[in-house]
């Protein structure tokens, strides 16, 4: 699902970009952590429940949602996890992407085909 055919956006490209969003993404993730446990960890880091759809699997996923509009359940049959795991994963890194510049389109029937599509509907 990384082609850019799919995603819109070259294998070089895609991986700068997680490399850049996945670091926000963790301190995101620990901060909410943090605060639900009301203090310091408590186990090891790596400890506790794993995400059922990994970080480099969420990216390629919601940029296919918003460049073809594929539904929550093909890619969840594609990545082999359950719709929602899908739609949590996509509610999550919308924001991200969002921060870092790519335009997210919140009207629903708006589709970002391309890049070019994605960089204009930001302006």
């Amino acid at each position: 699902m990384s082609h850019p055919a799919f995603c819109g956006i070259s294998g070089p490209h895609l991986g700068e970009l997680a490399a850049e969003l996945g670091a926000r993404w963790e301190a995101r993730c620990e901060s909410a952590r943090h605060e639900r446990r009301g203090g310091v960890r408590l186990r090891e880091a790596g400890d506790g429940p794993k995400y059922g759809l990994v970080f480099v699997d969420r990216l390629p996923a919601t940029l296919v949602h918003l460049r073809t509009g594929l539904t929550y359940e093909a890619l969840g049959v594609i990545y082999e996890v359950g719709s929602s795991t899908i739609s949590r994963a996509i509610c999550e890194e919308r924001p991200l992407l969002a921060a870092r510049g790519f335009a997210v389109p919140d009207p629903p029937g708006v589709r970002l085909r391309t890049i070019e599509d994605v960089f204009a509907y930001a302006e």
